[in-house]
């Protein structure tokens, strides 16, 4: 029971991205854009049939079975890990929830909905959504947890 509070986090996680994707899908017509700030941040909202940056379009249905095997894993090391371990339980719960509401988007949808897309040195950047955020910012929280872990070891020996 005390990974209750990672269990909500994931659920959270998963409707902030499933409800931000329903907004905008709601709100910008596909292809469209609808710019925030001058040439650095606007929405614009894409379908993406791929993985990061569209690569691998073809093979929704083994980027599917590769999220799967993925989320599978991370629930387990959840799970497995100690209650004491919060850095790497939160982490894991920013990427596992990003990562089940990008899955739901291939299962049901055929692909996942990107909206967030950002100019930097004049040069367009991937256009990405909310779980993808999530999955990137538990990744860095995640090796920031395990470079503390290792420090911790080496200073106990």
């Amino acid at each position: 029971m005390k990974k209750i509070k990672y269990v909500i986090m994931i659920f959270l996680v998963f409707s902030i991205d499933q409800i931000s994707k329903l907004i905008i899908s709601n709100s910008i017509n596909l292809n469209g854009s609808v710019e925030v700030i001058k040439n650095f941040f606007s929405l614009t909202y894409v379908k993406n049939k791929g993985a990061a940056f569209g690569m691998f379009s073809s093979y929704t249905f083994i980027i599917s079975l590769i999220s799967v095997l993925i989320l599978i894993y991370l629930l387990f090391e959840l799970f497995r890990s100690k209650s004491e371990e919060k850095l790497t339980n939160y982490s894991l719960s920013l990427i596992i929830g990003g990562l089940l509401g990008n899955l739901y988007d291939r299962v049901f949808l055929g692909c996942v909905r990107d909206f967030f897309d950002f100019t930097l040195f004049d040069k367009g950047f991937a256009i990405f959504n909310v779980g993808d955020a999530f999955i990137v910012i538990g990744c860095f929280m995640f090796i920031i947890s395990v470079c503390l872990e290792v420090k911790n070891e080496n200073s106990s020996k």
